[in-house]
């Protein structure tokens, strides 16, 4: 009886440990990796320029475009991105989004060596357009002075404020157009910006992308 209840035991305890491992391994690596850092390093970061941070590790971060500029500019048909082992430059030209003739260039969230460029959203720029930062990201960036770059950056309540702010500034400058800028719930529309005028757009450029 003890020997059945022995290897009764033992088959629980080998089960749970298969269901533990499956269920570790069901979550991603980075976002175990987020987990584990201290508060003040997680949730996005916004720079003025529209660009974000997400903080992977202490030592690798995620950025990308912001939603305000995927509405505001439009479909992407092209990007271009720096090579990896480049170096950014917190407030320096990172890449530019093409379409047509309409051309962006944003700038570097974030100072730092590329370490990864998302070659996924390179050949195919419309996963810019999901908000699942595993798929939309752009590049992985070594940090140069993340804690005190960081503190430049929009994040939390200050962000929330900041975006409800640019979307009533987005509303006043496009008052005279014949189109809705806001869809039902107030958000702007996601594709907004293939329905902007040459002169509207540049009108965009001058007032949200060259931050002081």
């Amino acid at each position: 009886m003890s020997v059945i209840l022995a290897l009764l035991f033992a088959g629980i305890a080998i089960g749970t440990g298969v269901w533990l491992q499956r269920r570790r391994a069901g979550v991603p690596k980075e976002e175990a990796l987020k987990a584990k850092l201290p508060a003040f390093l997680k949730g996005v970061f916004v720079h003025p320029g529209h660009a974000w941070v997400e903080v992977i590790e202490p030592n690798l971060v995620a950025v990308g475009v912001d939603q305000f500029t995927r509405s505001v500019f439009g479909s992407v048909e092209r990007l271009t991105l720096p090579d990896t082992g480049s170096m950014l430059q917190q407030g320096g030209k990172a890449w530019r989004l093409k379409r047509g003739n309409r051309e962006l260039a944003q700038i570097s969230p974030i100072s730092g060596r590329v370490e990864a460029v998302n070659q996924d959203v390179m050949q195919n720029p419309q996963l810019l357009a999901q908000k699942d930062g595993r798929n939309n990201w752009m590049l992985k960036i070594r940090p140069l002075r993340l804690e005190s770059e960081l503190h430049n950056l929009l994040h939390g309540n200050l962000l929330s404020q900041w975006n409800q702010a640019v979307k009533d500034r987005l509303v006043a400058t496009l008052t005279a157009a014949e189109f809705p800028v806001l869809q039902e719930g107030g958000e702007i529309k996601p594709d907004l910006g293939n329905e902007l005028t040459s002169e509207q757009w540049e009108k965009i450029t001058a007032e949200f992308f060259n931050p002081g």
